[in-house]
């Protein structure tokens, strides 16, 4: 998939093409405001705290790939802080998604390397115990496959089934190419409740 295609929709754009079904809950957002995320899931499977095989994840995973950790929405301890997204910029990756602490916020949005997490804490994780990298995880409510392709921006994070990318851009860029001619139609001065047929909904008795 030519990631390029990816900045011509956003992340809504993304959802409304799969029905609304495939966003991740909005407790997973940007760390990072402005920073746009695409590619291929390289999940990782965490025991609560477990930054080890998050460290795994960075000696494995391909440049291109956004790493999705299943943090098992635990508060422990941070499963990512601002050297390992450097880590991850210098190897290449896409971004990273987090259900999850990461730590280090300020130098995060310095180093300016998308990424999306649900909390923010000083802690680091300190558990050893070694997960496992490549399985199906859970992230954000969604079921994530090795391979799904991820999209983020500061909308959310939303979840393409990898059977299915092809056909939700093309649909995803038809999206936004409507959604542009319904903005043009707005700026020449007509009402979008017109536009969407709702006039009849909001107003039955005429």
């Amino acid at each position: 998939m030519d990631v390029q295609r990816f900045q011509n929709f956003m992340a809504a754009a993304a959802n409304d093409s799969l029905k609304g079904l495939w966003a991740m809950d909005p407790g997973i957002k940007s760390m990072v405001p402005g920073k746009v995320m695409a590619g291929p899931a390289f999940t990782v499977k965490c025991y609560p705290g477990s930054i080890i095989t998050v460290h795994k994840a960075l000696l494995e995973a391909k440049p291109g790939d956004v790493l999705v950790v299943d943090g098992d929405n635990d508060t422990h301890g941070a499963l990512l802080g601002e050297l390992m997204a450097l880590q991850c910029k210098v190897n290449g990756f896409a971004g990273v998604v987090i259900d999850g602490c990461v730590r280090d916020y300020r130098g995060l949005g310095e180093l300016g390397f998308p990424v999306f997490a649900r909390y923010v804490t000083p802690r680091v994780g300190t558990n050893r115990r070694l997960g496992e990298v490549q399985t199906d995880v859970s992230c954000g409510g969604l079921v994530v496959h090795p391979g799904d392709w991820i999209m983020g921006d500061d909308d959310g994070v939303v979840v393409i089934p990898k059977e299915r990318l092809d056909e939700i851009v093309e649909k995803a860029e038809g999206v936004e190419i409507h959604e542009q001619e319904v903005a043009e139609r707005i700026r020449k001065g007509e009402q979008l409740a017109d536009i969407l047929n709702m006039r009849a909904s909001i107003y039955p008795e005429g």
